[in-house]
């Protein structure tokens, strides 16, 4: 394969992870641009997803792409009963104090998924996911073609629900101004609790795409929680469409280091990238994420 052709390929793969990427960033993006509360419980909603697939088609043979829809519905209802008991007394507080939340609620969910299931790594065996699409000298794995789809797709309907829709609107006009929301009916509790549930439950999506891949383990939260922060940051703190270009950003750029430097540095990129966009583009590359 010549340069030109071994560049293209990595561009392909970055594409594809950055897809993904997106898609487990956009939850963390959805409720901070709302409610303010910074999750650092996020990576471990994505595990749960992950577990959720995994269990589901290991025990009840259910395929996994039928499994997207019992993740989201079982991380929103997480979501949902996190915020509206539990985190709604850190709003309006100092950013710190959510934080430290949600840093305890994700220490409880790794260490209650470790007692139950292990610190074992598990890999899906599916086998209609064991092919290639061939594009000319180009291979494109079809589970991470799947998942980048469906991870683009994702990100595209919620998107369009804040848009578009009569709970978009309400969440909406809770995060631009809550008092004026309150006047016109709104009732705050419930949307940033509904909030919160949408991004629990896409995260959720997120982790079962990621287990149509990759292995599934208890501590993986750590790394999408990381990797979520930065593509947020990249696209632009509360503005959900950048979480798109920001995890094309970082899919790409660990693909070229993967490739053209050394694959334990991929890490070191996305802090390296982090650190150059909140110095000197802290909107974002879109320009339009909340300055904090």
């Amino acid at each position: 394969m010549t340069f030109l052709a071994d560049l293209v390929q990595t561009l392909i793969n970055g594409i594809l992870q950055g897809g993904v990427y997106a898609a487990a960033a956009v939850g963390l993006s959805l409720i901070f641009g709302v409610s303010g509360i910074l999750n650092a419980a996020h990576g471990e909603l994505v595990m749960l997803g992950a577990f959720a697939t995994y269990w589901l088609f290991t025990l009840y043979h259910v395929d996994p792409l039928l499994t997207l829809p019992v993740s989201f519905a079982l991380l929103f209802a997480l979501g949902f009963t996190l915020q509206y008991f539990v985190l709604h007394r850190t709003l309006g507080r100092p950013l710190l104090l959510s934080l430290l939340v949600t840093f305890g609620i994700s220490m409880i969910l790794v260490n209650a998924a470790l007692r139950l299931w292990s610190a074992d790594y598990r890999m899906l065996r599916i086998p209609y996911f064991e092919h290639s699409l061939l594009v000319g000298p180009f291979i494109l794995p079809l589970s991470r073609v799947v998942a980048c789809a469906v991870g683009i797709g994702m990100v595209a309907g919620l998107s369009w629900l804040l848009a578009s829709t009569r709970l978009g609107r309400m969440i909406r006009a809770t995060a631009q101004d809550l008092e004026m929301a309150r006047l016109v009916g709104v009732n705050p509790r419930s949307i940033y609790a509904v909030t919160f549930g949408l991004g629990a439950g896409v995260s959720g999506v997120a982790g079962s795409l990621v287990a149509l891949y990759a292995p599934v383990e208890p501590n993986m939260g750590l790394t999408f929680t990381l990797f979520a922060f930065a593509v947020v940051v990249l696209g632009g703190l509360g503005y959900t469409a950048g979480v798109v270009w920001g995890g094309l950003t970082l899919g790409i750029a660990q693909a070229l280091t993967e490739t053209y430097l050394e694959a334990g540095l991929s890490l070191l990129v996305a802090f390296f990238l982090l650190y150059l966009i909140l110095r000197f583009m802290p909107a974002g590359i879109m320009g339009k994420g909340r300055l904090e």
